[in-house]
């Protein structure tokens, strides 16, 4: 019997940009959970069957991300299986572009690079797709909670706190002919925030992630 995948929660943000062609309506974003550090993630590869312990896959993970952000510097993209690709970006100063040949003329790199940024493409072959739209084909989503951020005052200082209402409790608030308000009763996040887009697509697929 197949395995019962881990429902990834999917919350629904309102669009408040006034002028914007969204504006009022609602937009999905994944609810995080917590990070698992690299010493859990070895002992979820462990409690996967693994052979190896969870001591010797902690120590292999370490390596990895000791090695690889090294190899990267030296502009080494490193591909990890069916995984996706590790590579590097330049990120151009603010006006720093070069006009012309002749000011190629002794440049010094560090003067029009702003920083260099680790991205990562996922693996996109028809065996490993883990790209957008394929890998949700790998996700088991449910909806969960409308989330509203607003400004609240402590101590004098004006900070943004997030609401999640429960999308359930909302729609049979509706349904009595009251206004719900993710600013009242709401319910918890299991594991964390959220992250998303609110306000379209997500650009398709193949899109690198900039670190």
């Amino acid at each position: 019997m197949a395995k019962e995948k881990i429902a990834m929660g999917i919350n629904l943000r309102q669009n408040k940009i006034t002028g914007n062609a969204g504006y009022g309506k609602y937009y999905p974003e994944v609810d995080v959970q917590k990070t698992l550090s690299l010493r859990g993630f070895a002992k979820h590869m462990t409690d996967h069957g693994s052979v190896y312990g969870r001591d010797l896959l902690e120590g292999v993970l370490i390596k990895i991300t000791e090695c690889l952000p090294e190899l990267v510097s030296q502009g080494i993209p490193v591909q990890l299986g069916g995984l996706g690709t590790f590579y590097p970006t330049a990120q151009v100063k603010k006006d720093a572009a070069v006009s012309s040949i002749a000011d190629m003329d002794g440049l010094n790199p560090n003067d029009i690079v702003e920083a260099i940024h680790i991205r990562f493409l996922p693996d996109t072959s028809k065996l490993d797709n883990i790209s957008g739209r394929a890998f949700k084909e790998a996700c088991a989503l449910e909806l969960r909670n409308i989330v509203d951020t607003q400004e609240v005052t402590v101590n004098g200082k004006i900070r943004k706190m997030q609401t999640l209402t429960p999308i359930s409790t909302a729609v049979a608030i509706t349904r009595s002919g009251s206004s719900p308000s993710t600013g009242g009763n709401t319910g918890t996040n299991p594991g964390g925030s959220t992250g998303g887009n609110t306000g379209g697509n997500d650009g398709g697929d193949g899109d690198g992630l900039q670190i």
